[in-house]
Formats: C-alpha cells, sequence, structure tokens
C-alpha cells in the first residue's frame, strides 16, 4: 500500500512540531539551574582541597627528616690550664662548623592531628553547606522568570484573540461603509484599536523571548520560545506560620544547615584549643660532621651521631587556651542569635505569602465571575454593531473592557501560582508537578 507524499509530510512536520514545544516545569528547570550553574563544580573543587590538607596533616605522623648546618669563627676559644706536669691540653681552634642529618618520629602529640583532621572537616562541610545556599538563591531568580514568561504567554494569546475579533469586526464594517450602512470613521476606529492590540501583542510576545532567554542562560540550554509552560494549580498543604509543622519545616532551608556545620565547625576550633597544653613526645636521631664533633677537645672535624627521646611541654600558657576556647564558643552564640532571626524573617515571609494565596484565591472566583459578564456584555454588543444600534467605537470600549477583565484573571491566576511557589521555595520544598497546560 502506497502513502500519499502529502501525509508523510504532514507526519514530520507534526513530528517537528511536537519535538520543538517542549513542555516546561518549575521545578524541572530549577534542577536544571542548579546542576548547570558553575558553582555546581565548587564541591568536588573543595573536596579535592581538603583531602590535600588532611594529606598533609596526616604526614606529621611521618619521620620528618631534616639537613642542618652552621660555620662560624669565634674571638677566643677556651684554654684551660690543668697544672698537671705532663699534660698538654692543645689549642682549640676557633673556625667551627657542622653538618647533621635529624631525624625526628613523633610519639605522641596529645590528640593534636586528629582534632586538626576533625577541624579540616567540619570546615568542610561549612563550605558545602555555603554552595547550598548560595545555589538555592537559583530557584527565585527561575520562579521570577518562568512565570514572567507565562503570564507575558497570555497576554499574547489574549491580544491575538482580540486582533482577530477585530479582524472580523472590521471586515464587517467595511462591507457596511461600502453599503452606504456605515460612516468611514467607525471603520477607522476599529483599525486603530487593532493596529493598538497588535502593537501590544508584539510587545508582549518579546518580553517573553526576554524571560525565556533569561530561563535558558539561568539552566544552561537553549529553551525554545514555542516551548509551552506548565502552571501547577495543584495547592501546598499550608499551615500557619505560628504551627509547629511550618515551623519544623523552615528548617528545611539550606541556610539553617548551613548555621548547623559552621556551629559544629566552632565546637571542633575550641576542641583543638584544648591540645595546646598538653605534652608531646618526640623520638630523635642526628647523625653529622663537624668540627669538632661530640669531643670538645678534637682539633679535627670528627663524625657523630646521637638518639634519644625529647619532651615539649607547656603546662602553663597564661589561660591562652580557656580564653580561645571562650571566644569560640561567644561566636557560637552570635550564629544561634543571626538563626533565631532567619527563623522570624522567614516565619514573616511565609505568612506574607498565605495572605497572598488566600488573597488570589478570592480574586480569581470574582476575576472569572467579571469575565463572565463582561463576555455577556460583549456579545450583545456585537450583535448590535452587526445591527447598526451602536457605533464601533461602543463596541471597541465593550471588547476593550473584555480583555481587560481576562488580563486580570490570568494575572491573577499567574500570581497565585507564584505565590505557592513562593511559599514552597520560602519553606525550602520542592515544588509539585501537575500535568496542566496552559
Amino acid at each position: 500500500m502506497r502513502v500519499p507524499p502529502l501525509l508523510i509530510l504532514a507526519l514530520v512536520l507534526a513530528g517537528r512540531v511536537a519535538h520543538a514545544q517542549d513542555t516546561l516545569h518549575v521545578e524541572e528547570l530549577q534542577q536544571a539551574a542548579l546542576a548547570g550553574d558553575p558553582r555546581t563544580g565548587q564541591r568536588n573543587l573543595l573536596r579535592a582541597a581538603t583531602e590535600l590538607r588532611v594529606a598533609a596533616i596526616n604526614s606529621e605522623r611521618l619521620p620528618q627528616l631534616e639537613v642542618n648546618g652552621f660555620a662560624s669563627h669565634q674571638s677566643d676559644v677556651t684554654r684551660p690550664n690543668l697544672g698537671i706536669a705532663g699534660i698538654v691540653v692543645p689549642d682549640l681552634p676557633k673556625d667551627r662548623w657542622q653538618t647533621t642529618l635529624d631525624i625526628s618520629q613523633r610519639l605522641y602529640d596529645g590528640g593534636e592531628i586528629a582534632r586538626r583532621r576533625e577541624l579540616e572537616e567540619a570546615r568542610h562541610a561549612e563550605s558545602q553547606a555555603g554552595v547550598t545556599v548560595a545555589l538555592y538563591a537559583l530557584r527565585a531568580e527561575v520562579n521570577s522568570a518562568f512565570f514572567s514568561a507565562f503570564l507575558l504567554d497570555k497576554r499574547a494569546a489574549e491580544y491575538d484573540a482580540l486582533v482577530a475579533d477585530l479582524d472580523a469586526r472590521l471586515a464587517a464594517v467595511r462591507a457596511r461603509v461600502e453599503a452606504g450602512a456605515a460612516l468611514t470613521r467607525e471603520a477607522a476606529e476599529i483599525e486603530a484599536e487593532r493596529v493598538r492590540a497588535t502593537l501590544r501583542r508584539s510587545e508582549a510576545q518579546a518580553s517573553r523571548r526576554a524571560s525565556l532567554a533569561i530561563l535558558a542562560d539561568l539552566v544552561g540550554r537553549p529553551v525554545d520560545t514555542a516551548a509551552v509552560l506548565v502552571l501547577s494549580s495543584q495547592e501546598p498543604e499550608v499551615s500557619a506560620a505560628t504551627d509547629p509543622a511550618a515551623a519544623a519545616a523552615l528548617r528545611r532551608r539550606p541556610e539553617f544547615e548551613q548555621y548547623r556545620q559552621s556551629r559544629f565547625r566552632l565546637d571542633r576550633e575550641a576542641a583543638y584549643t584544648t591540645a595546646e597544653n598538653r605534652p608531646r613526645i618526640y623520638a630523635f636521631g642526628q647523625a653529622g660532621l663537624g668540627l669538632p664533633g661530640l669531643d670538645g677537645f678534637r682539633t679535627s672535624s670528627d663524625a657523630f651521631w646521637q638518639a634519644g627521646v625529647r619532651l615539649e611541654w607547656r603546662p602553663w600558657t597564661w589561660r591562652s587556651a580557656q580564653r580561645k576556647a571562650a571566644a569560640f564558643r561567644l561566636q557560637r552564640d552570635v550564629l544561634t542569635t543571626e538563626e533565631q532571626a532567619l527563623g522570624r524573617r522567614l516565619a514573616r515571609a511565609v505568612a506574607i505569602d498565605l495572605e497572598d494565596i488566600g488573597r488570589l484565591k478570592q480574586a480569581l472566583a470574582d476575576d472569572e465571575r467579571v469575565v463572565a459578564l463582561r463576555s455577556e456584555i460583549e456579545r450583545q454588543a456585537r450583535a448590535q454593531l452587526d445591527e447598526g444600534a451602536i457605533t464601533a467605537a461602543d463596541y471597541v470600549e465593550t471588547r476593550t473592557d473584555v480583555l481587560e477583565a481576562q488580563l486580570t484573571l490570568e494575572q491573577h491566576r499567574v500570581e497565585l501560582a507564584q505565590a505557592r511557589a513562593s511559599y514552597l521555595t520560602t519553606l525550602g520544598l520542592d515544588a509539585r508537578r501537575v500535568s496542566e497546560t496552559p
């Protein structure tokens, strides 16, 4: 059976159109923006830097080798006079030099290295939390660009419908003008309104392309201008800002995790200071060549070596460690006050979002009633225009009222979805996706 070429062409074009019209959800764009942001790569960089620092700390447990040396000339030397007959002490040289190879092995450090490793890991966790906080701000940017593009898309569609309606009315009025049943001024009034609507439509389309360009930059990939934006109408489970459930949900914000990691890091800083007053024990060895060697009465160079154990301990540091630990605890208290202030600020933001959601839900019901009434008035005015009972200016005014009512309805619908998304973002929750296309 042979398939007609026109059918094949139609299927190909339909496939291309379906492919071009991508379906975009706000939460998917948020995830794409987070994944595509260059700062996401900081996580691996921070991890690599921490591993290098920890490896450097661990290397301090290994034997430490040093090559030391000195050379000097002094103005005088000791000349011992024993006063014993037959015993002559040679003159000691005024030139002295020595080259040594020293090796040291840490035997006990009072837990210093272990605490330094813990501190590095705590700093790493704090830095990672800071990256998450910085990236979280992208959600608000995606929300703003997404809902702006959606609203402009609806606005362009409303102006498109207005232009189509005015085209039909203009053709009818021109026919009446040719028949002598209407004045030329009426056709001019409709055409002027059509030009104005076309201009507004072009402006809305241009602004929508700008919003989509912002989205494309945020997600790091091209966004087709024919993409279909999906607006979620599913209402999230809301609770008052003073409700314990809402307060617990606020703790999902990444800022609170950053505060927790910062407090933990300060605890590790304070713990590290306790190792300052603890003793340290080292095993050491030294081999070298010098003039003189270990024999102070030798007048020629000599090789030597020695080995032993060394103790380092500062039992009294004028309470330096205690003061440092107290300073870290005060910084921890400062973080607690900042965390409390953030919780109160977010609670106020949640209260505002809830008020907006309630207000816009009520406004939508009123808007739908206004659109229905304006549409009925416009339908009657259209019939009167066709009968010549009213002028074109009267009809244009009526049709403009319908447009304004529809634009207000769509604006409140988008603002409601944006308020819900803002509510979820404030709580630190992911937006829900529903399959409702505009």
